[in-house]
């Protein structure tokens, strides 16, 4: 049984068919990844997965149970957590407080021994605050340390993003969603990006589906991959196979793969002087 099973489902906003009976299924353990043209329909996939939208026909699964209708608290509750495309990250807090904000459901306290910080209640959050140090440290250098204190306004757009990730990671999730992990980030951070990933898969256990524009890193990490155009999945399966995919070209240069030698998305596939 897969951990996620996406069935057939589709979403209309009004008239624009923002997803057509889509499927897909997402085993433990795997990085499946995925692309398509801006307004293919990749964050409305997450935004059904998540709670955020109610699919209007179909399924969705996790680990064998209906998720489809739940909200977004009650999506995290049952282990799968996300991050965004636009950073949603409160700003005058810091990076430690920001991840410690994911975990407010675990607590199994009142607002009596809250304000009046019993054992338990301080028992709690020094699990809960060593719990996300623990995440923080799968990013290195960079959230640590006196960094921990530092309010997330002043950090760089690529820091803003891992405290993002690591927030996601510390709801306790086994299913992380993450949309364009890498996006403002410089070659040398989206390398850095690429080896976090593959660390939170063999060392973390968490199984992940992501969207990422940058090829380079979906070929390097991608188990699969998925490729949607205009709410459809018009493509699944290796990175080599996708990306030469008629179909695939076709949705990106918007012409027939023939028509072109060597064409954009095939040029983006290239790594390190050769394509994969």
């Amino acid at each position: 049984m897969a951990m996620l099973e996406v069935q057939n489902i589709s979403k209309s906003f009004g008239g624009l068919r923002a997803m057509s009976d889509v499927s897909l299924n997402i085993e433990k353990g795997e990085i499946v990844s995925v692309i398509g043209p801006n307004g293919a329909g990749k964050t409305t996939l997450f935004n059904l997965i998540t709670g955020v939208y109610t699919p209007d026909t179909g399924d969705i699964k996790f680990e064998g149970k209906s998720i489809a209708g739940k909200k977004p608290n009650q999506i995290v509750d049952i282990g799968i957590a996300r991050t965004f495309q636009n950073l949603r990250l409160f700003m005058n807090l810091t990076i430690l407080e920001n991840v410690l904000v994911s975990q407010h459901h675990k607590l199994n306290s009142n607002w009596l021994s809250a304000v009046l910080r019993t054992p338990g209640y301080r028992a709690q959050e020094k699990a809960m605050r060593e719990y996300a140090v623990e995440k923080l440290a799968f990013f290195g250098p960079r959230l640590q340390s006196f960094r921990l204190h530092q309010p997330v306004y002043v950090l760089s757009y690529a820091n803003r993003r891992r405290t993002e990730m690591a927030r996601a990671m510390a709801t306790g999730a086994k299913l992380l969603l993450l949309d364009e992990p890498s996006a403002g980030m410089n070659p040398k951070e989206t390398r850095e990006i690429t080896q976090i990933i593959r660390r939170m898969r063999d060392q973390g256990g968490y199984t992940i589906l992501l969207v990422e524009h940058k090829m380079n890193l979906v070929g390097e990490i991608s188990d699969r991959v998925v490729v949607l155009d205009y709410g459809q999945k018009i493509a699944e399966g290796s990175y080599q196979d996708v990306v030469n995919d008629p179909k695939v070209i076709e949705a990106y240069l918007g012409k027939k793969a023939e028509d072109s030698e060597e064409t954009e998305v095939q040029k983006a596939a290239k790594m390190d002087g050769r394509t994969i």
